[in-house]
Parts: C-alpha cells; sequence; structure tokens
C-alpha cells in the first residue's frame, strides 16, 4: 500500500527533521548572539579588570618604595643629627656631609627613585637644607625651605599620613618648565621625643603614572583615568589633564563590587562601563573603560545575515537528505522487508543481495545467518527428540543395576549371618547403606546429620580395612547444630584425605576428632583434625586450588578443592575450606558454612556414634 508523502515514515521524518533544524538553528543562533554579547562584555571586562591589576600593582610598588625612602629620611639618625646641628657648630661640615651622603646612597640605591625629582630635607625654621636632585633635573637657586613653607598645601600635607595624596597633581614650583608632580611633605621628629624638628619634601614625577599606564596592553583608543580623593585625572598624549569624565559615575553611584576590591561602574545612560581598582594611597583609585554598548548594538545586523544563512544552509541539507534518505534507507528496507515474507513462508534459502556493505547490509547478513540457524535449528531439535528416547531406554536399563547390587549385598549379608561372620555383616550393611544414599542423590542440600550417617557408613568400611587403626569421634557443641544445611558429600572426601594423605602414610595408629561448633560471628564451623604427618604450605596452597594430584579415591570426582569452590559458590565467598597444619603433628580442615538450621523438617538428633 502506498502511502501519502506526509504520512509515510520517510515524510514524517523530513518533515520533523526540518522543523527541528530550524528550531536548532534559529536557537544556536540566538543563543549565539546572547553568549557572544555577554562573552564580549565580559572578555571587555576581564580584559580591562587584568590591566588596571598590572597597572596598579606597578603604581603600588612604586609608591611603596618611595615612601619607603622618604621613612628612611624621617628616622635616619644622620638626617636628624643634620637638623639639630647649628650652622656655627664646629662639626656642621661633618654632619652636613655625613647626612648628604647618606642620603645621596639610600636614593640612588631605591628602585623608584627615576620617579622621584627632588627630596629637599630643611628645619622647621632657617634656610639649611639637604637636596636631592634626579639627573635630568634643572633648578633655580632659590631659598627653599622657605618657598615650601609658603606653599598652599604644606600645612595640609605636613599633617596627612603616609598614604594620602589626594591633593592630587600640582605644578613644581622650582623648575622652569613646571612639570606635574604629586608633593609629599611628612615631619621628621626628634630622636628622643615626638616635637617636629623639621621636614622632608618629596616631588613624584607623574611619569611613574603615565608609563605604568602605558606599559601594559591597554588599547590605544582607551583612556586611563586616575582619581585623588575628588579629582579626576585623564592620560592623554599630550600627558595627565583633569578631568570631569568621571563625574557622573560617582554621582550616578551605578557601582557593582567584582572581585579583588574592583568595582563595575555604568554610565547613567548605560552606553559605557569602566572598572575601578583602588590603590594602597588613600582616596585614590584607576578606572578604564570597558565594553562599549555601542559596538554591541552593531551585532545583530551581522548575526540576523548569519541566521539567514543558516537557515537557507538547513534548507538545502533538508531537501538533500530527504534524497539521500529515499536512496540508502527506502529501497534497502523494502528489499529486507521482501526477504523476511520470503522466510516466513519458509524459504530458508540465502539471498547475497542484501548483504550491503553498510549497516542493511549487516542486517541482511544477520537474516541470511538466521535462516541457517532455523535450518540447523530443525535438524537439532529432530536429534535431540531421538537422543532424548535413547536415554530414556538407558534410564530404565540403569534402574536395573541398583536393585541387581542392593539385592546381592542382601544376600551375602544373610550368608555371612549364617556363618556369624559379624565383621562381613557390618561391612556389607554400610557399603549397602553407603551405596543407596549415593544413588538416591536428589537434593544437593542435605543436613550435617545425613552427612555424618554417610560418613559413618563409609568409615565403617575403612575401620575394617585399616585393621582398627584409625578411630574417628565428634564433638558436637549443640546436637541443634546437627540439622544445619550443608552441601551433599561434603565430610566424606576429608576425612577420606585424612585417612590416605595424612595417617596411612604415618604407618601407626591414627586419630580423627570432628568438632561441631559457632564461631565468634555465629556461623557454623566443623574443624576436622587428624593426627597425621601433616601437611606443607606450599601442599595446603596446591589442594585448595585444585593443582594437588591427589584426589578422593573413593568417589574419584570429587576433591577438596572442590568442595571449597562448591561451598562458595553456593553459600557465597565468605564461606568455604581452611587448612592448617603442623608437619609431622596435625592437619586441620575447616569448613565454614552459614548458620541456616533446616525448619522444614526438624530432625531427631542424637550421638552420630551410636
Amino acid at each position: 500500500m502506498k502511502h501519502p508523502f506526509y504520512k509515510s515514515i520517510k515524510g514524517r521524518f523530513f518533515l520533523i527533521t526540518l522543523v527541528m533544524m530550524l528550531l536548532v538553528g534559529i536557537g544556536a543562533s540566538t543563543y549565539s548572539y546572547h553568549m557572544f554579547s555577554k562573552d564580549l562584555t565580559t572578555n571587555s571586562i576581564h580584559s580591562a579588570e587584568r590591566n588596571l591589576q598590572f597597572i596598579a600593582e606597578d603604581i603600588n610598588e612604586s609608591l611603596r618604595d618611595i615612601i619607603y625612602l622618604t621613612d628612611w629620611c624621617r628616622s635616619s639618625n644622620a638626617i636628624a643629627s643634620f637638623i639639630m646641628t647649628p650652622r656655627e657648630s664646629y662639626d656642621y661640615s661633618r654632619t652636613v656631609a655625613a647626612a648628604a651622603n647618606r642620603l645621596t646612597e639610600e636614593y640612588n640605591s631605591n628602585l623608584s627613585s627615576r620617579y622621584v625629582i627632588r627630596i629637599v630635607i630643611a628645619g622647621m625654621e632657617g634656610e639649611n637644607f639637604l637636596q636631592t636632585l634626579s639627573n635630568t633635573s634643572y633648578s633655580k637657586v632659590l631659598p627653599f625651605p622657605a618657598v615650601i613653607r609658603s606653599l598652599p598645601y604644606y600645612e595640609t600635607l605636613l599633617n596627612a599620613s603616609d598614604y594620602d595624596f589626594t591633593i592630587g597633581f600640582q605644578e613644581e614650583p622650582f623648575l622652569s618648565n613646571r612639570p606635574q608632580i604629586i608633593p609629599v611633605i611628612r615631619p621628621i621628629y626628634h630622636t628622643h621625643s615626638a616635637a617636629v624638628i623639621g621636614f622632608i619634601y618629596t616631588e613624584i614625577s607623574s611619569s611613574l603614572f603615565i608609563e605604568a599606564a602605558k606599559k601594559y596592553a591597554v588599547s590605544e583608543d582607551a583612556t586611563v583615568f586616575f582619581s585623588f580623593g575628588e579629582q579626576d585625572y585623564a592620560i592623554t598624549e599630550s600627558g595627565i589633564l583633569q578631568t570631569e569624565e568621571l563625574k557622573s559615575l560617582k554621582e550616578a553611584s551605578c557601582d557593582t563590587q567584582i572581585s579583588n576590591g574592583s568595582l563595575l561602574r555604568r554610565q547613567p545612560s548605560g552606553e559605557q562601563l569602566y572598572i575601578t581598582i583602588p590603590l594602597d594611597a588613600e582616596g585614590c583609585s584607576l578606572t578604564l573603560p570597558a565594553a562599549d554598548s555601542k559596538l554591541l548594538s552593531e551585532q545583530p545586523l551581522h548575526f540576523a545575515g548569519i541566521l539567514l544563512f543558516i537557515l537557507f544552509l538547513i534548507f538545502l541539507l533538508g531537501i538533500l537528505l530527504i534524497v539521500s534518505l529515499s536512496r540508502t534507507v527506502t529501497r534497502p528496507v523494502q528489499q529486507l522487508r521482501s526477504r523476511l515474507l520470503q522466510v516466513a513462508s519458509g524459504d530458508f534459502s540465502q539471498d547475497a543481495s542484501i548483504e550491503w556493505d553498510n549497516e542493511f547490509g549487516d542486517i541482511g547478513k544477520s537474516i541470511n545467518q538466521l535462516t541457517v540457524d532455523i535450518s540447523n535449528l530443525i535438524e537439532q531439535k529432530i536429534s535431540y527428540e531421538k537422543q532424548k528416547k535413547d536415554y530414556e531406554l538407558q534410564v530404565l536399563q540403569s534402574q536395573i543395576n541398583p536393585h541387581f547390587l542392593y539385592n546381592t549385598l542382601n544376600s551375602i549379608k544373610w550368608m555371612a549371618s549364617i556363618q556369624n561372620a559379624t565383621g562381613i555383616v557390618e561391612m556389607t550393611t554400610s557399603l549397602s547403606h553407603l551405596m543407596k544414599n549415593i544413588a538416591k542423590g536428589a537434593s544437593a542440600i542435605v543436613t550435617i546429620q545425613d552427612e555424618i550417617t554417610l560418613l559413618d557408613d563409609y568409615f565403617t568400611i575403612q575401620k575394617y580395612r585399616y585393621g582398627g587403626t584409625i578411630s574417628l569421634d565428634y564433638d558436637i557443641e549443640d546436637p541443634a547444630l546437627l540439622t544445619n544445611q550443608t552441601l551433599r558429600f561434603t565430610l566424606q572426601p576429608l576425612v577420606e584425605n585424612a585417612i590416605f594423605h595424612g595417617i596411612e602414610p604415618k604407618g601407626q595408629n591414627g586419630h580423627i576428632s570432628i568438632h561441631i561448633y559457632r564461631n565468634s560471628q555465629k556461623d557454623l564451623r566443623i574443624d576436622i583434625t587428624d593426627d597425621g604427618i601433616g601437611m606443607k604450605a606450599d601442599e595446603i596452597a596446591a589442594v585448595l586450588s585444585g593443582e594437588s594430584a591427589s584426589r578422593s579415591q573413593f568417589f574419584k570426582q570429587i576433591g577438596i578443592s572442590s568442595v571449597h569452590k562448591q561451598i562458595q559458590y553456593t553459600f557465597g565467598e565468605a564461606y568455604g575450606l581452611s587448612i592448617t597444619s603442623e608437619p609431622g603433628v596435625f592437619t586441620k580442615m575447616s569448613i565454614l558454612l552459614p548458620y541456616q538450621p533446616k525448619t522444614e523438617k526438624l530432625l531427631e538428633t542424637g550421638d552420630p556414634l551410636c
């Protein structure tokens, strides 16, 4: 039956695929646009923050060096001696020379001295002073202490803290070209009191901030802003200029805390983002423009074109897909369906034409293999039915043998009783019971009482065989333990091993004891101990692994390793056999079983030796 295209699997698959591809394409494009915009903004913010962190670290490190130099001057005994020594003193020249030398040494050894234009040290009164200049500086000959004390910010800076630069950039008062500097004025105290005896005047060059800003990967059109208290400055090609651009940011207070104390700041119009990082200096910070929303506003047009192109590709791919599906799926499926109908009608021949070199070819090969398997299965079924008839005949014949043996053993027992041969009677009776127990073997799980009954019959025969030189006794902690479940033929192979490989090679009388009890973990344990020749550690390992050549002679198919493995298979890895031995003294084989008394039918227990 031919279905309409939109109802056929091929048509539905095409329509679903086309719709899904359109949805995925539109969704992926939209998601990509939003993620790109978000990533662009995030990367711009992180880039600006990283650049600012590098700049701030450079500036902070240089300022720390300069403040350290200033603090050294304030605490130097040589500097204090210079200030406190009068000009008319006999030691004045020597004191001045010592202070100047120490100041020059400390200045030259400071890593940031290139940013210090001038250091002037003077007393609170008078015109005596020490001065250190940068190599490229030039100044007029002026009364420096008096000029410094007359500066409008002298008192403010004299009482300021070490890292207070809030007065911002000022014009250098001594150089002719008036470069921009940050002045630092700090008091010098008496060495033995809190009295102020002088001051140190330090000029920090604006190049410290300019070089730090240009040192790192800041885009060419980006401006780095420095804020000192309420004053804002911008680095331009002509130098550092005061600006009002950040005023709107401070008034808007649209700040968001990000990492490491950084602030994300937004203009009230929302068109520009800024990153601000504080400096170690009080009230000082750096600001750098981050993502520009104007740049982001241009992206939708680009993404619209990309989206249209993706939609066109999706439609084209859908057409190619339906053509490809018709050739690679529809025709092979029809051939496979036809072949399956032939198999259903009873044609089990192979068809090589459906074994293509693709996944459908794998199905075709499987169909051909299925026909072979069905043919073989039919033949095997016929053969099994024939074998079943043969096995039923063999079972009927095998049932004759045990009855014949029982009758023969009863006849021997009757003749031995007449002749008063009690030993033969007892051995014959035990052998009869033993063979009957072996022959019935209906269940693999029995009680310990059943195992002891079988073991008593076996030991009776062995006792006569060895002329009474071997003995066996039982130590049962609780008669109720005899109802615990175990596997058939668990005890007999272990006792046989004790007789044949422990006691018999000794050449003397031997004794076997069986102790049945519950251990500290409440599991059931059976210890079979003989006083034979014992076993070495490698022999014990070989016996448990099944590598030993020693095997049970009475039940050839049952070995110690087999008993060990069957217990583990039945009750779990925690159970099984273990062997301890001392060569020439004893061997103890222990069986560990879970405590599982048989509750369906409790057996009457008593002395197993009765």
